[in-house]
């Protein structure tokens, strides 16, 4: 852990920065959109040694991951069902169209099977996550691995710093807003990115939940994807034996999706014991401490995301698979922005 600390330093240095900046502009800036910049650039232009990575990993998952399991505590289970109501199809079509466009499109463009596979998981499912858990199971080359990976991280970190504008101009409701962010957006740390600028610049805080809750619907997509994922392998003839770095294959459901479950009974069960009682008060307190908490561990995530946005993999990929990603995850945005628009539940 001693190791971890220059790095995690250094990430909450960004994150403070990145505040102050905001603030400097009289949150005319989002913090996060400065947090994530901040990183990118540095990360492409300065770079950082050895002494860093350990603890700028931490943050990007660790610390991040704390953050958006918290944003649970922001919601109700009565407020999950309705939201569920309304993300269900937007997630499923997406879903659908993500594979098919992968599948379809790569074909025609001459992609290679385990490529096309890769890319189509990453789009569909959750970005990062899904790739790492299924590389083992297509036999995927490291190579292919970090092609995919650069993919879903270029065009997902492109989409959380422009999809919050291109919703506060298409949609009037901050509800549906979030279920764009989580049906469209490769990664959940993406998805959340994209609702926290969002909230930050439309002064729309209830966004963020359900964007988050939106996500681990398709997140959820992992327990149907896994078994399918071998099938594919099966199929297939293994180029080479899967090498991926070590601690990466995380082939169960993420933890935090489980603790952001639990932070939303939390919150439904806290909000129905303190009433207007006596406890109302602390219960409040306990609320705020914990919004205050998310945000900084978000904050200091987000930086870390931007520290880890590099494009060095595309540059031996070639064209092709570039391309493939690109038209995967805008024809998942068309169809989530199409669904939207046309559903009135919610209104401003």
């Amino acid at each position: 852990m001693l190791a971890a600390i220059p790095g995690l330093a250094f990430a909450a240095a960004l994150a403070i920065l990145a505040k102050i900046a905001s603030f400097a502009a009289s949150g005319a800036v989002s913090a996060v959109l400065c947090a994530i910049v901040a990183g990118l650039l540095w990360r492409n232009f300065a770079g950082f040694g050895a002494w860093a990575e350990r603890g700028v990993e931490f943050a990007a998952q660790t610390l991040l991951r704390a953050g958006i399991a918290l944003i649970g505590l922001r919601l109700t289970l009565a407020v999950l069902g309705e939201v569920s109501l309304v993300a269900v199809p937007v997630v499923l079509s997406c879903v659908a169209v993500a594979f098919a466009a992968a599948i379809g499109i790569g074909r025609l463009l001459g992609v290679a099977p385990v490529m096309r596979q890769l890319l189509a998981v990453g789009t569909a499912i959750c970005g990062c996550t899904a790739i790492i858990a299924v590389a083992p199971l297509l036999h995927a080359r490291k190579a292919d691995i970090g092609i995919a990976l650069s993919c879903v991280v270029l065009f997902g970190t492109a989409a959380m710093i422009l999809f919050p504008w291109l919703a506060g101009t298409l949609f009037d409701s901050p509800a549906m807003a979030g279920v764009f962010f989580g049906a469209s957006i490769h990664d959940t740390s993406q998805v959340v990115g994209a609702a926290l600028i969002y909230a930050d610049q439309f002064s729309a805080p209830e966004a963020v939940p359900i964007a988050g809750l939106t996500k681990f619907m398709r997140t959820l997509g992992l327990l149907l994807l896994l078994p399918m994922a071998a099938w594919w392998g099966a199929r297939g003839e293994a180029s080479e034996p899967a090498q991926l770095p070590g601690g990466l294959r995380r082939k169960a459901m993420p933890v935090f999706v489980l603790f952001f479950i639990g932070f939303v009974m939390l919150r439904t069960l806290g909000d129905g014991l303190a009433g207007s009682g006596d406890w109302l008060l602390e219960w409040q307190q306990f609320l705020a401490l914990a919004g205050l908490a998310s945000e900084w561990l978000l904050l200091a995530g987000m930086a870390a995301v931007g520290l880890g946005v590099t494009v060095s993999h595309l540059r031996e990929a070639g064209p092709r698979p570039i391309l493939l990603a690109f038209l995967a995850a805008l024809l998942t945005g068309l169809c989530a922005i199409a669904w939207c628009l046309q559903d009135t539940r919610w209104t401003s």
